[in-house]
């Protein structure tokens, strides 16, 4: 093979990868800089041959405007990837069937060709459906989400992957007005069916956790988010954004039905966790270190007369308040 023959085919190779995928698109005089700057000098007539050369055996298209843009088809497969495997193909469906209410759209649309060559690889194999096999399921009632302005979610991810500020107006919760604010978006939860943005507003430093259905108006912004000296988002889930009201670590000792606590031998609530069957063989004493929180409350609550805390003596008091209004309620 030629020298001259070799350098068409580099420079080509380049220029297909350098062309983004509709609806994106790229000039001739954009692609011949690009080339340039990668070490492939040539002249914009040259650039305009290579492309209707390879529109001729690759799915990409050009529209009339000028000047002329050019971009792969939007369902043009991957062309230079390595072919995925069969696994790779399901855990790619199974994100897409799973995680598809927390990816950007942008994101997913820029995916589609990705998830369709993991369909095509998986179709004639034992996993053509895993991703249609798999469930899953919540522990508690399941809420159906709230109404989210898809414009808002864009401006929010955009506005998180950009690192810049974002303008809305933000309802707090109970109330029926709405007040203008500047965000500085930090990261995104998803609690149960609701999404929150954590964030600082306006020039505040204390970070706070607003619910993004209540959130419209929307703007982005060209300003850069302000990010609390020492914040970490990783930590922040793992601390207190995980938890409500939470006071600290408590040494917890409840007797549960032996029944109500089977799950506890397979899923313990701590490392520490320590299980003894009292006399008679119904009832079960459990100790564990837990978070003392809003969430230790509500999980204890749900097992009903199944359950009896005995230490600490505050949260006992507190649950003895609480079921105590329960009855007179009730009768």
């Amino acid at each position: 093979m030629s020298r001259t023959t070799t350098d068409t085919i580099a420079r080509q190779w380049e220029m297909l990868k350098l062309i983004p995928r509709a609806p994106r698109k790229v000039s001739t005089r954009q692609l011949h800089e690009k080339l340039d700057a990668l070490g492939f000098p040539t002249t914009t007539r040259t650039v305009e041959r290579d492309l209707h050369t390879l529109s001729m055996r690759f799915p990409l298209e050009a529209d009339n405007s000028k000047p002329r843009g050019w971009a792969w088809n939007r369902q043009a497969n991957i062309e230079f990837a390595p072919r995925l495997t069969p696994q790779q193909g399901v855990a790619l469906l199974l994100s897409l069937a799973h995680l598809r209410n927390f990816m950007p759209q942008s994101l997913l649309n820029e995916m589609v060709p990705v998830f369709t060559a993991a369909e095509q690889e998986v179709a004639a194999s034992g996993w053509k459906d895993w991703h249609r096999r798999t469930a899953i399921l919540p522990t508690n009632m399941p809420l159906l989400p709230p109404k989210l302005d898809a414009s808002v979610l864009d401006d929010v991810h955009a506005a998180l992957a950009l690192r810049r500020c974002l303008s809305g107006r933000y309802r707090s919760r109970g109330s029926s007005t709405t007040r203008e604010l500047t965000i500085h978006p930090l990261g995104l939860i998803v609690r149960g069916s609701v999404q929150y943005l954590v964030c600082t507003l306006l020039d505040y430093q204390d970070v706070r956790q607003i619910a993004l259905h209540r959130l419209s108006h929307t703007h982005l912004l060209e300003t850069p988010r302000r990010q609390p000296a020492g914040f970490d988002f990783g930590k922040y889930v793992a601390s207190a954004a995980s938890k409500y009201w939470a006071q600290g670590k408590i040494r917890l000792v409840a007797r549960f039905t032996a029944e109500a606590a089977g799950h506890l031998r397979d899923t313990p609530v701590s490392r520490d966790q320590t299980i003894t069957e009292l006399e008679g063989g119904e009832w079960v004493e459990i100790t564990a270190t837990v978070e003392s929180d809003e969430t230790l409350r509500w999980w204890l609550l749900g097992f009903g007369s199944r359950v009896e805390v005995i230490e600490p003596k505050t949260l006992r008091d507190d649950l003895y308040a609480e079921l105590a209004a329960a009855t007179q309620r009730y009768d």
